[in-house]
């Protein structure tokens, strides 16, 4: 291991660091068969180094049946054998550590898969011993126990012949975990050791808020109000964050649904249960097939929200996509003659707030969305529900595959753009490439100075460097409209200045007299701009360092 990497010695090296989130089934094929595999990251951590990133964070590839392309684990210390063997997998932790590069994991403890053993002997019978990991009603009236639906469509509940019972699941038929029952805590508690004990330097904690069910099992009108958040979980998160704590592990948890308001339980930098949390209100995770604009004065208001919430308790997650979620510059941006302009200008906007700032594979290319034209190109298990249920209620076949161009989780999915041709694999990929990998690619991009990606590594640089980017206080100064953001970080009176036009019109801006000597670090634009009179292109990026007169509470 790295000399550089003791988390024991830096417990907070979380926070002055960038990651990178690999998918990967997606990332790189070493072996020709069309999946991308360990091999094929260890091939890609030259790759992953140049970026400048500090920690990896990949989703699982733990073993699985994949209904749910791995978050269905069958088996959490084995390895799916597409991807390859425990062995790759201990020779990719130690190779990323020789290039200083910390290793994150998925972590996907709400729910296993119904082929892992624990549910195999499970639904035996009442009796066995692993009957009790797992959440289990008897049938209503010869039906489902009550009304809880599952997050991808249908009952949240199947029949267990064996035991006259019915399983709950809240995704697809991945039987939930009962964390009622000491035991399921004490099982993980062992499996976060064991990766611990072979190098892992910290978790994603997949769906965490969901872990607390409502134990009266009714019927409810709120269905948020039987899965997540619910109280309660608070015994369960405290309990887990020992394990983390102990380990001096990095954490971050999904919690969607978790309001800002309630934060400070979760990610308070003293007994918080995570180290930071991952939470959906700028980018409307709920509204999963919804298509519309993106208004600016509601995406400002969103994370405006959580940077003052978090200040001085607690540190934020910073991120536009993830293997979850569309591509940024297509839901956020203008993917269709403006892309390298949107990508920067969202990377800019988001990059340099207070926090820990994630890239998800692709984005730093500008990655857009793909334009598939048939249910049959899609993979995603959730994007067929919904078009088979859309189909059903006299929905046309164009609407609902429009509506899945937008919001698809296999927009974020298809593989990874290295070069021309494709440069993924030299099989046909598992799900089909995005054909504008011919204008977008890593093989190009590296060659651009005006890229995408040689501004994310210029971003990324920055927020390594200066500690007013670490630590520095956000301040968003309000222009009261729909199409730029503005804000600062400062540290006393010296500070920069962040200003950004997220939209396809042109905009003007005054920089406000108390910034004095503004010195231009970084533009998406060739021209340089009167600060006290700007007129902003569309989807320009300015981002500025000053000295600053007079203090923010005059002005407010």
């Amino acid at each position: 291991m790295s000399k550089l990497i003791n988390n024991q010695q830096n417990p907070a090296w979380w926070k002055n660091a960038v990651g990178y989130q690999i998918y990967p089934k997606s990332f790189y094929d070493s072996n020709n068969d069309g999946i991308g595999d360990l091999q094929g990251i260890i091939q890609k951590i030259p790759y992953i180094k140049s970026l400048g990133v500090n920690f990896v964070w990949l989703s699982p590839f733990f073993a699985s049946p994949n209904i749910d392309n791995g978050y269905d684990v069958s088996d959490y210390q084995d390895i799916d054998p597409q991807y390859g063997t425990l062995d790759d997998t201990f020779e990719m932790i130690r190779k990323f550590h020789e290039n200083d590069i910390r290793v994150v994991f998925d972590l996907v403890i709400n729910h296993t898969s119904d082929q892992h053993h624990w549910f195999k002997e499970a639904q035996k019978s009442v009796d066995n011993p692993y009957h009790d990991f797992y959440i289990w009603q008897k049938p209503k009236n010869g039906r489902e126990p009550n009304n809880w639906v599952s997050l991808f469509g249908g009952s949240a509940w199947e029949y267990n012949p064996a035991t006259d019972e019915y399983y709950y699941h809240l995704f697809a038929k991945q039987p939930d975990l009962n964390w009622e029952n000491p035991k399921v805590h004490d099982a993980v508690s062992q499996i976060i050791d064991w990766w611990t004990k072979h190098g892992v330097d910290g978790f994603r904690l997949d769906a965490i808020s969901h872990l607390k069910k409502n134990q009266s099992f009714s019927d409810v009108t709120d269905q948020e109000a039987a899965m997540n958040n619910v109280p309660g979980i608070d015994k369960f998160l405290s309990e887990l964050s020992d394990d983390f704590k102990r380990n001096h592990l990095m954490t971050v948890g999904e919690a969607g649904g978790v309001p800002v308001t309630r934060a400070q339980q979760w990610v308070d930098s003293k007994d918080g249960y995570f180290d930071m949390i991952f939470q959906f209100d700028h980018v409307s995770f709920w509204e999963k097939f919804a298509v519309g604009k993106v208004d600016v004065a509601m995406l400002r208001k969103a994370l405006t929200n959580w940077q003052n919430g978090l200040e001085g308790i607690g540190w934020n997650a910073l991120f536009l996509e993830n293997h979850d979620l569309p591509r940024a510059v297509s839901y956020f941006g203008n993917d269709r003659d403006m892309r390298r302009q949107s990508a920067t200008a969202l990377a800019m906007m988001y990059f340099l707030m207070k926090g820990t700032p994630f890239i998800y594979q692709g984005q730093e290319l500008g990655m857009t969305n793909v334009d598939f034209d048939s249910i049959d190109e899609y993979r995603d298990l959730d994007s067929r529900r919904f078009y088979q249920e859309e189909l059903a209620k006299g929905a046309t076949k164009a609407e609902t595959l429009f509506k899945l161009r937008s919001k698809s989780r296999d927009n974020a999915r298809t593989p990874m753009q290295w070069t021309s041709a494709g440069g993924f694999s030299n099989h046909e990929p598992w799900i089909e490439m995005n054909p504008n990998h011919k204008m977008i690619n890593v093989q190009d991009e590296k060659q651009n100075s005006q890229s995408v990606m040689n501004f994310y590594k210029k971003l990324t640089e920055l927020r390594l460097t200066d500690p007013i980017l670490l630590n520095g206080k956000y301040h968003l100064i309000d222009t009261h409209d729909h199409q730029t953001y503005v804000y600062t970080r400062e540290s006393g009176s010296t500070g920069y200045m962040i200003i950004t036009n997220l939209s396809d019109e042109p905009a003007g801006y005054h920089v406000p007299i108390e910034y004095q000597n503004l010195k231009l670090i970084l533009t998406n634009q060739p021209d340089l701009q009167d600060t006290r009179a700007m007129k902003l292109q569309p989807w320009s990026a300015y981002l500025y360092k000053y000295e600053r007169t007079t203090s923010h509470e005059i002005n407010e």
